[in-house]
């Protein structure tokens, strides 16, 4: 039976993953307050795991505190921008690599079902729903890479990109480039994964750029 600690760890975990999934979906857009009380009445918790919570999403760059707000969803800067794309870059490197040497046919038909489910949902006027389908795919390429130091370095940096590109990008554009980075993982040919994914980035920065000229 779990210790009232332990309760209270796992009630803050599960209240972290929900924020974060609402702050990297779109549901808490930047600059939206998030206060501690009216989550926990929400999520029908104590407000200990809440404020744990707040703290944890603080501490990983998704919220801010502010003087006559409280806590808000943080707006990225020109330089979180850039060093989010600057680790995404290198770290993909590594990852598109891996993939070559450990991706099978099951590993293959996972991401050409993630594709066409996000096709079907933009082409079916499902925004929410595409980018959803769009932001599982690269969950999944980490998760298929079968590696948990791999994972435990791309999976913090991997949600603030996911929470940038929702901002940023067209569903659409992300499915064809998507559909690409499969051929090519399925071509095995390691050059031609990594220049993909580094083509693939390229255009997500661009994406970033055109709306968001600041950035």
């Amino acid at each position: 039976m779990p210790t009232g600690e332990e309760h209270v760890g796992s009630l803050r975990d599960s209240v972290t993953h929900t924020l974060r999934e609402r702050i990297v979906s779109g549901d808490l857009a930047p600059g939206s307050r998030v206060v501690e009380r009216q989550v926990a009445d929400q999520l029908g918790v104590s407000r200990v795991p809440v404020r744990e919570a707040l703290r944890m999403l603080e501490r990983e760059g998704f919220l801010e505190e502010r003087a006559t707000r409280g806590m808000v969803v943080r707006r990225l800067d020109s330089d979180d921008v850039e060093m989010l794309f600057a680790v995404r870059e290198s770290l993909e490197a590594v990852l598109s690599r891996r993939l070559v040497d450990v991706l099978d046919d099951t590993g293959l038909a996972t991401l050409d079902g993630l594709v066409a489910s996000a096709d079907a949902h933009d082409r079916a006027g499902r925004h929410s729903e595409a980018v959803r389908a769009n932001a599982e795919f690269h969950t999944a390429l980490v998760d298929l890479a079968r590696s948990r130091v791999l994972s435990s370095i791309i999976e913090p940096v991997a949600g603030r990109m996911a929470w940038l590109l929702n901002q940023h990008t067209e569903p659409a554009a992300m499915v064809a480039e998507h559909r690409s980075i499969v051929e090519a993982l399925r071509s095995r040919d390691a050059d031609r994964a990594a220049a993909v994914f580094a083509q693939h980035l390229a255009s997500s920065r661009a994406a970033v750029a055109r709306l968001d000229p600041g950035q």
